[in-house]
């Protein structure tokens, strides 16, 4: 019985949902639909006011003509027919005026003026004009001059305007008026088209000025003609249309009643009947037409047209859904309670599997009350603490027989333990290291994190759950790698860099070999170390094999802070990050100094520190065989100091040496990087200069001579040199050009001193050949 209640309940709850839905939806599409009509009538009234508006704004452009032309033929006592044309075509008449077939003026002829009037017509160049039809005893209005002057218009010449009715009654209206008249519907019969032939004329009188003034009560004896402008209403009132912003239909008929025969226009003759409809008359220069406004739709709705019948239709959609999901929800009620029983099934078997869990995992787990006392243990905490869990569990950390001890050795204070602080300050403790001294006296490392359990409402700690990770082994591992990397940092010379070579990070031996901080040369590129001997190629043939992915490995020269030099072995490796990004790179160095010092006093002179004989002899031989494997030039230089056995036998022996040295340091200064200076032997010098060709080599001799020439040396003043050049030919080797370059300074020698000789090479043809096959 009580189940069979609650069907009737859901059952009679559904249907009040559905009938209550379907209600509402027809309210809210009646009123839509209404809203709607309500807009549509109110935009078809603006659509007639701005219809009409338009229909007088043309009129009144035509009529404003019609003025102007009656101006501009009172202004002159005879106006040409070339005249007429050059005022329309100023008025651009065909362009601005659309839906106007001709401007005419007709001027007023007596009856016994016409023989007069049609011959003199004739004289001016329209042979075949007459007045048609022919009135007798009438004044006639012929057209004499009509623009524009097309082939329709030329059939027009000599019409009389007041032989048919219509016309007639327009020019009879407009000179009683004085002022515009417009005619009642006429027939444009040079239009072949039925629905163009519709039309109607403007007609305005002109009067002879000086004879209206005298009298001006006599109009009729003043008028001297009428213009007229025929219109075609098709035409004029599509234009209309196309200038309006709301679309509409309209029809207009001549005169106060809506008669088929007296239709002037139709926009769209296809529309029979409409929704929308109107009629109203307007006066028009004392003309009456009545206006028929007529559409079926004002409102460009497009599917928002059905939106009354789509709110009704979705309102009975959401009311059928609606009921249904009040059913679903009473059938289901007992089925939630059945599914709720079992969900506590499951939550209990989850929180034995929890436990489970909680046991087996590998990290200690602690939880302990507010109070302080520990409620729940897993056998990880027992094995780190190596206590049983009646050793742990409803006892306090006080109570619990372990000694805990910071890094420092120092005992850890019962305030600064992490669940104190938790308990304290409601906040949580992370990675807090603590060493616990357990029963056998052994320590064991445990990083510790803290988190407390809250009430409800955020107010209350309940609980503070601690984790304890074993991290003995890993301290002492950490221990002894910061052991190695003080020893590496010590004694191994190192620098990290970013991918721009900015130094990020300097051992301290490479800031102890350097004479910098750490802070001085982070942020510094190696610039800061750089010596200026070291050539830019090597350092662009160094980034060119690192930004390939290679390493690089090669002795540097380097400048301490404090301006010395040091010597390093260097290997530099890119460094990548875990997804082989490249972030920068990795420089080691070996101190080299010591066997560069070695090597250095092995391939100077001693005195002037310049190349040796048998240094220079090794570079000689190495550029020598560059220039002939790669066809490039090579030149020397061989000077000698001018009268130096002067020197030592006035000076003595320490001011010679003193001078020797003054011109080596010059000389070295003055040369490139590439080329090599050296002490020949006495107080000869010899310069090798790669990739120079003999003129090259040439303008550094001089060079050089007058810079020698110009020096005050110390003690003995100003001195000079002699030198001679030679450059490398084919066949050539160190004693040929040794041999070439002696000569010319032997000439330099014999020719005054203070000189510049050139080599003189003869070419032995012979082995020029024999070179060549």
């Amino acid at each position: 019985m009580a189940q069979l209640k609650r069907m009737y309940q859901s059952f009679f709850l559904t249907l009040l949902v559905v009938v209550c839905g379907l209600s509402f939806s027809g309210l809210v599409a009646w009123k839509s639909a209404t809203w709607i009509d309500k807009i549509e009538e109110e935009r078809f009234a603006t659509a007639i006011k701005q219809t009409t508006l338009l229909i007088r704004n043309k009129l009144q452009e035509n009529v404003q003509l019609l003025h102007s032309a009656a101006a501009f033929i009172t202004a002159s006592d005879h106006v040409s027919q070339e005249e007429w044309h050059y005022f329309t075509t100023q008025h651009h008449l065909e362009s601005s005026f659309v839906g106007q077939e001709g401007l005419a003026y007709a001027p007023r002829i007596a009856s016994h003026e016409r023989s007069q009037h049609e011959k003199d017509m004739q004289e001016r160049g329209f042979s075949q004009y007459h007045i048609y039809p022919k009135t007798v005893g009438l004044d006639a209005y012929p057209i004499v001059y009509i623009e524009p002057f097309n082939d329709n218009n030329k059939k027009a010449l000599g019409f009389d305007l007041s032989s048919e009715l219509t016309r007639k009654h327009a020019i009879e209206e407009a000179i009683f008026k004085g002022d515009v008249a417009i005619s009642s519907k006429i027939e444009l019969v040079q239009r072949s088209q039925l629905e163009q032939r519709v039309g109607f004329l403007l007609v305005q009188p002109v009067y002879d000025r000086k004879a209206l003034s005298h009298e001006p009560n006599e109009r009729n004896s003043a008028l001297i003609g009428v213009i007229g402008l025929g219109m075609n209403a098709h035409k004029l009132f599509t234009n209309v249309l196309g200038a309006r912003y709301i679309t509409l239909d309209f029809e207009i008929y001549d005169g106060n009643a809506s008669h088929l025969a007296q239709k002037l226009y139709d926009s769209n003759p296809s529309m029979k009947t409409a929704r929308l409809e109107r009629y109203c008359v307007i006066d028009l220069y004392g003309k009456k037409w009545t206006l028929h406004f007529k559409a079926n739709k004002i409102l460009d709705l497009g599917v928002s047209r059905y939106l009354p019948w789509i709110e009704f239709f979705f309102g009975i959609m959401l009311s059928l859904i609606l009921a249904g999901w009040v059913y679903a929800l009473q059938r289901t009620r007992q089925e939630a309670y059945r599914i709720a029983a079992d969900k506590t099934e499951q939550l209990s078997k989850s929180e034995r599997e929890m436990r489970s869990i909680f046991q087996a995992m590998s990290e200690g787990i602690i939880v302990m009350d507010a109070q302080g006392k520990v409620t729940e243990c897993n056998l990880a905490s027992q094995e780190i603490l190596q206590l049983n869990s009646s050793e742990i569990l409803g006892h306090s950390s006080e109570e619990i027989k372990y000694k805990a001890i910071k890094e420092d050795g120092t005992l850890f204070e019962y305030t600064d333990r992490p669940f104190y602080k938790v308990l304290h300050e409601k906040e949580p403790q992370f990675n807090v290291i603590m060493g616990v001294t357990r029963k056998n006296n052994t320590v064991v490392w445990v990083l510790i994190n803290a988190q407390p359990i809250f009430s409800d409402d955020f107010s209350t700690i309940l609980s503070v759950v601690i984790t304890l990770n074993d991290i003995t082994a890993y301290r002492q591992s950490k221990h002894d790698l910061e052991k190695y990397l003080q020893i590496i940092d010590t004694h191994i010379i190192i620098s990290n860099t970013d991918v721009q070579g900015v130094i990020t990070e300097v051992s301290e031996a490479f800031c102890k070999i350097s004479g910098y901080t750490k802070e001085e040369l982070i942020g510094q590129k190696h610039n800061i170390v750089r010596h200026p001997d070291m050539p830019s190629t090597l350092y662009k043939e160094m980034w060119y094999s690192l930004k390939q992915g290679d390493s690089w490995h090669g002795e540097i020269k380097n400048r301490c802070k404090d301006g010395t030099t040091y010597w390093v072995n260097a290997i530099i490796t890119p460094r990548y990050h875990e997804d082989l990004q490249l972030v920068g790179y990795m420089a080691i160095h070996h101190n080299i100094t010591d066997k560069k010092r070695v090597e250095e006093l092995s391939i100077t002179d001693r005195l002037t520190k310049l190349y040796n004989r048998l240094k220079l002899d090794e570079l000689f031989a190495s550029f020598l065989n560059s220039a002939k494997r790669h066809q490039i030039p090579l030149s020397i230089i061989l000077l000698d100091i001018d009268k130096f056995k002067l020197v030592n036998d006035t000076y003595g022996h320490q001011v010679g040496d003193s001078l020797l040295q003054e011109i080596a340091t010059l000389l070295k200064t003055n040369v490139r990087l590439e080329d090599a200076v050296g002490r020949w032997g006495g107080e000869e010098f010899l310069i090798l200069l790669p990739n120079s060709d003999e003129k090259a080599a040439c303008l550094l001799a001089e060079k050089l001579r007058n810079l020698i020439e110009m020096q005050d040396f110390t003690h003995v003043g100003h001195r000079t040199a002699s030198f001679g050049v030679a450059s490398y030919h084919l066949d050539d080797d160190e004693k040929s050009m040794v041999a070439r370059a002696d000569e010319a300074l032997y000439r330099a020698k014999e020719k005054g001193r203070n000189r510049v000789e050139v080599e003189i090479y003869t070419c032995d043809l012979t082995s020029f050949i024999n070179s060549l096959t």
